[in-house]
């Protein structure tokens, strides 16, 4: 299987991958992974493959598949971060969560996929935990591939790394809007604190539209003034972001994640697109 687009920085030592940190994002839509040197906090190498139309079991062939044609991600890696998007997820308080209650909570607002299995991730930032659905065989996949995989929802960089930088008496609410084709996640940040984090499924052309402003009315948020982040991968991904600019005035689409080095080699990797993907390593 051939990479849609991958870069290797001439620096990249697979010698040395016990100290590397490698990132993975696996979706029905694409195939990604990443590696950063902690030590110089470099992104050295990155890979992805698209996808389209793949149901959640051909998503674990295929992916079984791309660890068997890919050596890099057969080496030893000091941390390895996983992230599966899913719009199966509930958001609980810290303080309430217990990992043995982890699939009564989601049952509770969700009807769980059969054949899907339970992982959490706990937002530091953010005081809370995430509770998601993980195609069975994926997970197992992960786990028999690395010794101690770290799963992550996507609410976990989108929130995260945005609540670590934020300035102490910042007013102004950010909202980030993640994009995938089937459904897009929609978080609000205000005064230092996650006000709003919620999925929302993608039926027809302006769903998006019209559970954003929805959002923005219930909050009270006026739609002239709010910085608004659009990152993710969709097929109509200029058309959507048009059609929002009309409405939101301060609407941006990042390059990738600050924080990080990058290898001259990722000028041609778009950041919007893989922006969850490169921030996970800022979320330990």
């Amino acid at each position: 299987m051939i990479p849609d687009l991958s870069v290797v920085d001439e620096t990249y030592d697979t010698t040395i991958t016990s100290s590397y940190f490698l990132s993975i994002q696996a979706s029905l839509d694409g195939f990604s992974f990443c590696t950063l040197d902690p030590v110089r906090n470099k992104y050295v190498q990155f890979r992805h493959f698209e996808f389209q139309n793949l149901t959640s079991e051909e998503l674990s062939e295929v992916a079984e598949q791309i660890f068997e044609e890919n050596d890099l991600l057969n080496l030893p890696y000091k941390k390895v971060f996983i992230l599966v998007p899913s719009p199966v997820s509930t958001l609980v308080p810290a303080g309430l969560f217990q990992a043995e209650e982890a699939y009564e909570w989601l049952s509770f607002t969700h009807q769980i996929p059969s054949a899907n299995d339970i992982a959490y991730t706990r937002m530091k930032m953010a005081d809370a935990c995430t509770i998601f659905a993980i195609p069975e065989k994926l997970k197992e996949l992960f786990k028999r591939q690395f010794p101690e995989p770290l799963f992550f929802h996507q609410y976990v960089p989108m929130a995260e790394t945005k609540l670590a930088i934020s300035r102490p008496g910042t007013s102004k609410s950010q909202i980030i809007i993640n994009i995938q084709n089937r459904f897009f996640d929609l978080v609000v940040l205000e005064k230092n604190n996650l006000r709003l984090c919620n999925t929302f499924e993608i039926n027809g052309e302006d769903d998006l539209i019209y559970f954003t402003l929805f959002v923005f009315e219930q909050l009270q948020i006026p739609p002239t003034s709010a910085e608004v982040q659009l990152i993710g991968n969709h097929h109509r991904m200029n058309e959507i972001s048009q059609k929002l600019g009309k409405y939101l005035k301060h609407l941006k689409q990042p390059g990738l994640p600050s924080g990080f080095q990058y290898s001259y080699l990722f000028r041609d990797v778009p950041g919007h697109q893989f922006h969850n993907l490169f921030s996970l390593a800022g979320c330990v």
